[in-house]
């Protein structure tokens, strides 16, 4: 019975352990007279803990009107401190090869216990890789990695791990704590098993010991409360009781991926390591994520190319470039401050070599045939020989700017939307009665849960028919549409063989895909061969190639890097006419867009004003 009373605190209470309530309830009931029946103490204690945690009818919230939120989920879920005082992951003397490629020379790294950390640079560097090396599933070629006694490490990779993808979520969720499970079953098997009241009358103390036995083991690993949580905590990231029973792969992206932290979040880890956790979340599952990440006072160590992101959970940037990971405090505003100041200082340096070379070099030049110089000369000469030239620095922080030069002239409204309905059978979204898209609109829709937005966008460019309503787009006006073009690339072409099918301008073919770093080398590679960010690189050439009047793109900067985002945000903020793009990229955005469509429980709104929209839902 004591257990049962002890699980009911802690069900209103989970900061407490079992052990904190176990105690309070053992030191009220010594202090009743033993004459008194054992059931009447316990009624006594019931009434006694209702009222100490004000858990009585007056006080107790209805389960429906308890308040669950990321803010309301247990504090020391959050806050405790990792048990490992030095440093989690050390690496030393670091070498990676990836069959003829090294991705990793000799490099050094070492990550603490509150360390948030954001790895960065060029797709294909090695920083998943890298991860992968950390977690132990790629082998390194030399060097070492060496994980901290007894550390904890969650991985969240961009394919989701389940137990078995035919759980429903229940069964995913009591996959957890497999051992305490068994356990609790094994105790509530015997304290209701018709013959332990008699075999205790009788002598046979075989049953209670065993009782006795479970209940210390499991109050050791605090595991009732644990077995609790598995699907208590369920409630603070929104799922229903409902929502139980679905199949994991029911549920949504950003729903799968707040399944992996709960799970994560309550087997108090040391350690969060995130494979680019943003990619397929939509922007409330992003700001949840980042919120999260805010509270969490561990460790972390995450891919993103999500500006923002990693602006708001680093503390420290680590750069992989030539072949070394790079050290940066602060978050990627404060790296690109002093990325920007050591390239000024090399540029100097190396302007400074560059001037003090022709010196000594005009000097040679000038008293060569002087004999009475001859001494000076060849020791200039010998100087200059053992001088170490430093290469010419590249602020790879800037972007070289994509420009698109159109020919027409376009009219001032270059679409009307009249009471369009979007879907085949009932409509999944409805439109005000009219709607206008002018020539400098720069609109951004964001979606909620991003379903059917391929159809949405089919739908306004009149590519599909609307359930209800029609679509006015000017005839003469050419659309460039990167998520069609990314569809439709041939696998089995090279990449210059598919951007020349359709223009025959090599040289400005070759441009492009240079701003967009993919080398003059690599053009002749088939796309079937290419990575996702690679095709991505060769789909946004395609759609620019045609000179586009509107650009409509959906989820542009999904797979690429942060170099590769800032030519689109660049190429975008350039391109003066009109832009209609489905992101969940805040930075990329708020730095181009004029317009807000927002789309939620099946209606679409309309913001003129994004900077008053972004202060509000983001905070600036």
């Amino acid at each position: 019975m004591l257990h049962e009373i002890i699980e009911k605190v802690i069900t209103h209470h989970p900061d407490f352990t079992y052990n904190e309530v176990k105690e309070l309830c053992e030191d009220f009931l010594s202090e009743q007279d033993s004459k008194i029946k054992e059931e009447t103490k316990y009624k006594r204690l019931n009434k006694y803990l209702e009222k100490e945690f004000e858990m009585g009818e007056m006080h107790v919230k209805k389960e429906a009107d308890k308040e669950y939120n990321l803010d309301t989920i247990p504090k020391y879920l959050f806050a405790g401190k990792s048990q490992i005082a030095s440093s989690l992951i050390t690496i030393k003397e670091l070498t990676k090869n990836i069959e003829k490629t090294e991705l990793f020379h000799k490099t050094n790294f070492k990550i603490n216990n509150t360390d948030k950390v954001a790895l960065i640079w060029k797709n294909g560097c090695g920083k998943t890789t890298l991860l992968k090396m950390i977690i132990w599933v790629e082998e390194i070629s030399d060097g070492s990695i060496e994980l901290a006694s007894g550390l904890k490490i969650w991985y969240l990779s961009q394919d989701l791990f389940w137990k078995s993808k035919d759980n429903t979520l229940r069964q995913e969720m009591l996959e957890i704590f497999p051992e305490i499970n068994e356990k609790i079953r094994r105790l509530e098997e015997l304290k209701n098993h018709p013959l332990t009241p008699s075999l205790v009358r009788s002598g046979d103390n075989s049953n209670w010991a065993e009782i006795e036995k479970l209940n210390k083991e499991l109050i050791e690993v605090d595991g009732f409360k644990k077995h609790i949580l598995q699907l208590e905590i369920l409630k603070y990231f929104w799922f229903t009781d409902q929502q139980l029973d679905f199949n994991v792969l029911q549920l949504s992206g950003g729903e799968q991926t707040k399944v992996q932290i709960a799970k994560f979040l309550i087997q108090e880890v040391d350690i969060l390591v995130l494979d680019e956790p943003t990619n397929h979340l939509d922007i409330n599952g992003i700001v949840f994520l980042e919120k999260f990440c805010k509270n969490w006072k561990k460790a972390i160590l995450s891919i993103s190319h999500d500006i923002r992101f990693i602006n708001n959970t680093s503390s420290k940037i680590a750069e992989i470039s030539g072949k070394k990971i790079h050290n940066y405090p602060g978050n990627y505003e404060q790296y690109l401050i002093e990325k920007e100041a050591n390239f000024n200082k090399e540029m100097k340096d190396y302007e400074d070599q560059q001037k003090e070379i022709q010196r000594q070099t005009d000097y040679i030049n000038r008293f060569r045939a002087n004999s009475a110089k001859a001494t000076s000369v060849q020791s200039r000469i010998k100087a200059l020989d053992k001088v170490e030239i430093l290469d010419k620095p590249e602020n790879e922080a800037k972007v070289k700017t994509i420009q698109i030069h159109l020919e027409k002239r376009l009219p001032e409204i270059i679409m009307k939307l009249y009471n369009v309905e979007v879907w085949y059978t009932t409509p999944i979204v409805k439109m005000p009665e009219y709607l206008e898209v002018y020539k400098s609109d720069k609109i951004w829709i964001i979606w909620k849960n991003g379903a059917w937005k391929s159809t949405f966008l089919k739908t306004i460019l009149w590519e599909l028919k609307a359930l209800n309503g029609s679509v006015d787009i000017n005839e003469h006006l050419t659309i460039g549409s990167y998520s069609q073009v990314l569809e439709n690339l041939d696998m089995e072409a090279s990449i210059i063989d598919e951007l020349k099918k359709d223009f025959d301008n090599e040289k400005h073919i070759r441009t492009i895909l240079w701003w967009l770093l993919i080398t003059w080398e690599k053009v002749e590679q088939f796309i079937k061969t290419l990575s996702w960010w690679e095709r991505a690189k060769v789909a946004l050439t395609k759609m620019l190639l045609v000179k586009p009047h509107i650009i409509v793109m959906d989820e542009p900067t999904n797979h690429l890097d942060l170099h590769s985002k800032e030519v689109i945000k660049e190429m975008l903020d350039w391109f003066h006419w009109t832009t209609i793009i489905v992101s969940h990229d805040r930075d990329l955005l708020q730095s181009i867009s004029n317009k807000v469509w927002l789309i939620r429980d099946g209606w679409l709104d309309v913001f003129t004003e994004p900077e008053k929209w972004f202060a509000e839902v983001f905070g600036g």
